[in-house]
C-alpha cells in the first residue's frame, strides 16, 4: 500500500515501479515537492518484489499513465 501522497503521485504518473520494486520517478515532476514529500529522487529506492498481477498491472501503468519526456 501507498501513503496517500504517494498514491496520488502514482496516479497522475508521476511516478512509478519497474518489476523489479525500484522506484520510477518521472522527468516532468517537480522536483521541489518531491523533496518536500521526502522521495528520493537522487538514490535508488526499491520497494521489493512484486506478485504477478501486480507486475501487469505495472506494466500497463507504466506504458499508458506513467509520464516520460517525450
Amino acid at each position: 500500500m501507498l501513503t496517500p501522497s504517494i498514491d496520488h503521485l502514482f496516479d497522475r504518473g508521476f511516478i512509478s515501479f519497474e518489476d523489479s520494486g525500484r522506484l520510477l520517478v518521472s522527468p516532468v515532476a517537480d522536483q521541489t515537492s518531491l523533496a518536500k514529500m521526502a522521495i528520493e529522487i537522487n538514490e535508488t529506492v526499491n520497494v521489493g518484489v512484486f506478485s504477478s498481477g501486480q507486475r501487469e498491472y505495472l506494466d500497463f501503468h507504466r506504458n499508458d499513465i506513467f509520464l516520460e519526456s517525450r
